[in-house]
């Protein structure tokens, strides 16, 4: 049963895949939001590698990482609006 619900869901994924690469803007943007979502990770891994050796260097960069990310999604959620609006 566990390898049956695996299966649908493994070909339910590559369907979705394939529709997603379909579209180059979506797979643009997708790329976007999951190195946006790289820099987050990145960013909280430095926090708390800084927060268990008390290394403040690290707790820094790891806040300026996440930051980064939260920024750019920022920028992409704004260009996102402004091309749906020069559309209309």
């Amino acid at each position: 049963m566990k390898n049956l619900v695996l299966g649908i869901s493994l070909a339910t994924n590559v369907a979705l895949a394939y529709l997603l690469l379909q579209d180059k803007d979506q797979l643009k943007e997708l790329q976007s939001r999951a190195d946006n979502a790289a820099d987050k990770v990145a960013g909280k891994a430095e926090q708390i590698k800084g927060a268990i050796t008390g290394d403040t260097g690290d707790k820094l960069k790891g806040n300026w990482d996440e930051g980064k990310g939260e920024a750019k999604d920022l920028v992409d959620d704004v260009r996102k609006d402004f091309e749906a609006g020069s559309e209309e």
